[in-house]
């Protein structure tokens, strides 16, 4: 067993997506399978449930994860204090969030302003970001305010009004519109992300309001899901925030009018943490740059 093998293992179980996470790795999807099922053999037990295209983390991947994660984290610690740089505690910032696509620009904007902070962000799945090992691995978790339990976090809004858009390629018949409401739309095929990711949830809760079920055709990540709109293959749900990332580019978007709920951005860290000072500033830093933020 190789740390390497750990390190692979854990970037996918985090991510449960084979090609995402080969591509993250800078390795080839098939080298990234041959690694993991090395560690399986190993093990004698598989990690991952197979279906079909997309892998799952079954019972024993938890477990295995649950250990080897603090392991890794313990071994990075270790790392650091025995190079003694600059890199200590305080001049490191572990951030998780639910999705990439939202944060990219904030978060540049605070790495140019910082670069004496080591700055590692990850994406956690929906079904893992609530989990103590996140809790305990990240100084935050920035999500959707319904995502984790607010009696074990303490939190504060980013984004309070984060409004609901339908997303259609240039030529589609509703391309036009400036408004429409869900009901209207009930009938296109849609294209979602897979329910690992926060904002499937705020899909289907719009829908369950609506009292709707979507024509979902297709399911994947947020990559996916732009070329299979772009393809004319279907539309999907964003918001206001999600229409501004570089995959969506070119598209149409259109307001929701009804149901009208929108989506709240949180900041959370675990209840009774002590923050670091370079942790309270990176807080403050994001509170600042979303103040005249209005969606």
């Amino acid at each position: 067993m190789r740390l390497l093998q750990l390190h692979y293992f854990c970037a996918l179980a985090q991510r449960e997506h084979l090609y995402q996470t080969a591509s993250e790795l800078y390795i080839s999807p098939s080298a990234l399978s041959a690694s993991i099922s090395r560690l399986e053999s190993e093990l004698g037990v598989k990690l991952f449930d197979r279906v079909g295209r997309n892998i799952r983390l079954n019972d024993n991947g938890k477990l295995f994860y649950s250990r080897v994660s603090r392991i890794l984290n313990e071994l990075e610690n270790a790392c650091s204090e025995i190079k003694g740089s600059e890199s200590t505690s305080e001049n490191v910032l572990n951030i998780a969030t639910s999705t990439h696509v939202l944060w990219e620009d904030a978060f540049s904007g605070y790495i140019r302003r910082n670069p004496h902070v080591l700055f590692n962000h990850r994406v956690v799945s929906f079904d893992r970001i609530a989990s103590a090992e996140t809790a305990d691995s990240f100084d935050f978790i920035i999500t959707a305010l319904n995502d984790l339990d607010v009696e074990n976090f303490e939190y504060e809004l980013i984004i309070p009004n984060d409004r609901p858009l339908l997303a259609v390629y240039e030529d589609h018949p509703f391309s036009d519109l400036d408004s429409i409401s869900l009901i209207e739309a009930a009938n296109e095929p849609f294209i979602a992300l897979s329910r690992s990711f926060s904002m499937r949830q705020y899909f289907d809760s719009l829908f369950e309001l609506a009292d709707i079920k979507p024509n979902i055709v297709a399911e994947g990540d947020y990559s996916l899901r732009a070329k299979l709109i772009k393809d004319r293959m279907g539309i999907t749900l964003t918001t206001v925030m999600g229409s501004g990332s570089v995959l969506l580019q070119g598209l149409k978007f259109i307001n929701i009018t009804e149901p009208v709920q929108p989506r709240i951005h949180a900041i959370f860290w675990k209840k009774g943490k002590k923050l670091t000072p370079q942790a309270a500033a990176f807080k403050s830093y994001l509170k600042s740059y979303y103040k005249n933020y209005q969606p």
